[in-house]
């Protein structure tokens, strides 16, 4: 073998190991506050305030995640309630209007287009109290209903964004080609082109459910502790709500609402690494 085999070698080892060393730290520095996290919620109280430094708890405990069930029940029920429609609302807006922003022409697209994404300009605190006072004008403060419809006010500019770019990639004359064996317009885009973007409307969909489950300023200030509640509000009350913190509520609470997401990633990965390949 060369010398400058030799060295090749050594430097792609070297670039091996390095690369190596790098992932591991960008995988501790994620998972470690998880794991601390996890290990808190099995802490008794009197443990939390110790003086001595420790990682496991002495005397595990299963208080604290029956004590944050209980009090996020009806929490959790609501979130998933308002994500789930968000997103079944989502698509019925979305992917229509992306697949005519995308494949078909008609006069004003370009100008209605960047309409729609002015939206995504403005930060939402400016537009969340007009949507509180006119939701609460036609009756829709705090309900679920006024909750679906608030969120496509941010999620609907920036999917059509992401999905009408899908779709405008697709081969030009797909929807051609399906009519030609027997398929109506309609049905080309239900049987062809709808098939063909699964993984972008299952990337959106994911996007959507994320933002209305933890969402925090839209829900603190459209919902009351006698309506629709969410979860992530209900941690924020468990934060903020006394004078001291009950740590392990706390912490067990924060795990409990980032498991659906967390799970529902899981699910739809391949989905999400495709579509992001393609747009």
């Amino acid at each position: 073998m060369s010398i400058a085999n030799r060295v090749g070698f050594s430097t792609d080892g070297y670039f091996k190991f390095a690369t190596r060393v790098l992932a591991f730290l960008l995988v501790s520095i994620s998972v470690f506050p998880i794991l601390y996290t996890l290990l808190m919620t099995f802490r008794p109280a009197n443990e939390f305030y110790s003086n001595s430094v420790q990682l496991f708890p002495h005397q595990p405990t299963f208080e604290n995640w029956i004590f944050a069930f209980s009090e996020l029940s009806d929490a959790l029920v609501n979130s998933f309630i308002i994500a789930s429609g968000t997103t079944a609302l989502s698509l019925l807006i979305i992917v229509p209007g992306a697949y005519v922003f995308g494949r078909k022409q008609f006069p004003g697209k370009t100008s209605f287009f960047y309409i729609i994404i002015v939206a995504l300009m403005f930060p939402y605190i400016l537009l969340i109290v007009p949507i509180a006072d006119f939701w609460y004008t036609i009756g829709l403060y705090d309900t679920i209903p006024g909750m679906w419809i608030s969120y496509q006010l941010f999620v609907a500019p920036f999917a059509i964004w992401i999905l009408r770019d899908y779709f405008a990639k697709l081969p030009k004359n797909i929807e051609e080609s399906a009519q030609m064996y027997g398929c109506t317009q309609f049905s080309a885009f239900v049987r062809v082109i709808l098939p063909i973007a699964a993984p972008a409307i299952v990337a959106i969909a994911f996007l959507s459910f994320l933002t209305a489950w933890n969402d925090f300023l839209m829900s603190s200030m459209l919902t009351t502790g006698t309506g629709p509640r969410p979860a992530v509000v209900e941690l924020f009350i468990t934060v903020a709500g006394g004078d001291t913190s009950d740590w392990g509520l706390i912490t067990t609470e924060t795990l409990i609402i980032g498991i659906p997401p967390t799970v529902l990633y899981l699910w739809a990965r391949n989905y999400l690494s495709e579509s992001f390949e393609m747009t």
